[in-house]
């Protein structure tokens, strides 16, 4: 596991070589950057800004760049009059903490011609194109979106969310005929969370499925984190949430106190059709 998606610093320098020797090719895989992007994506954040698909998911460990993949995502069209991003957070206290995805914000725009609009916790561009943070911390919280439409829609930690506030807010994703900008739905996370099973099977189990994409991330593929100083604070988690945050493990969970599950001999995904009572765990 600690090794499966380590970037290998010479594979990155020949990409790089291919690159420069093949202009249209480095068009395609260049991601598009607006001056409100201060840092230089990763190359696992590259590969997460130029996806053309409508659903993509950027997780694993933690320190893998998430954050920044999520907000750089959404800043990438703000230059272009007309476009709206909405990123999310389950509460408004996750939202705000420091280094969340808000507070991230005011670090990379507070000296940019952006404007920001506390009440309504917006920014809007000299474009008019706007990047709006919320929260759902209630299931029904999703109808407060019901009369807003969005070019990009994100949800940082992914997993805090119920499937069926992720599934609801595709219907507030939609763009004009003809608009410049792709309408993308993108998600990002570390395994583990109420939300674990739904994100695991959508993405992780099924990859490339409805044209859905994934992109995991280890700390090793940030260089812009202090690995060494990092991995010694993960060393104090227990067995399981270590290896969900260091190696991204998405088959890392705890064992139940109830059922044991070498005690069954058989598991089925679907009751069958014939079965009158059906219990699960």
């Amino acid at each position: 596991m600690a090794n499966s998606w380590h970037v290998n610093p010479e594979s990155i320098k020949r990409a790089q070589r291919l690159l420069r020797q093949n202009p249209v090719l480095s068009g395609v895989l260049t991601p598009r950057l607006t001056k409100y992007i201060p840092h230089v994506p990763t190359p696992k954040q590259s590969a997460f800004l130029v996806l053309p698909v409508l659903d993509a998911f950027y997780g694993g460990a933690a320190g893998g760049g998430k954050s920044d993949a999520l907000l750089m995502a959404a800043l990438q069209y703000v230059d272009i009059p007309g476009y709206s991003a909405l990123l999310l957070r389950r509460t408004y206290k996750e939202l705000s903490l420091p280094s969340a995805l808000m507070d991230r914000s005011q670090q990379w725009l507070h000296s940019t011609d952006a404007r920001w609009g506390g009440e309504k916790y917006r920014w809007t561009f000299s474009s008019g194109a706007t990047l709006t943070f919320g929260h759902l911390a209630r299931r029904a919280d999703v109808y407060e979106y019901d009369s807003a439409e969005f070019n990009f829609i994100g949800f940082d930690e992914l997993t805090q969310f119920e499937e069926f506030q992720f599934r609801f807010m595709f219907n507030r994703l939609r763009r004009l005929k003809g608009f410049p900008v792709p309408a993308r739905m993108r998600g990002a996370s570390n395994p583990g969370g109420l939300g674990h099973l739904w994100v695991k099977d959508r993405y992780v189990k099924r990859p490339g499925e409805n044209g859905r994409i994934y992109i995991p991330a280890l700390l090793d593929d940030n260089q812009h984190v202090d690995i060494e100083s990092y991995e010694a604070s993960l060393a104090e988690l227990d067995s399981v949430t270590r290896q969900q945050r260091r190696w991204g493990d998405w088959d890392a969970t705890y064992e139940g106190t109830t059922f044991k599950r070498e005690w069954f001999q058989k598991f089925v995904d679907v009751p069958p059709s014939d079965a009158r009572r059906c219990r699960f765990w």
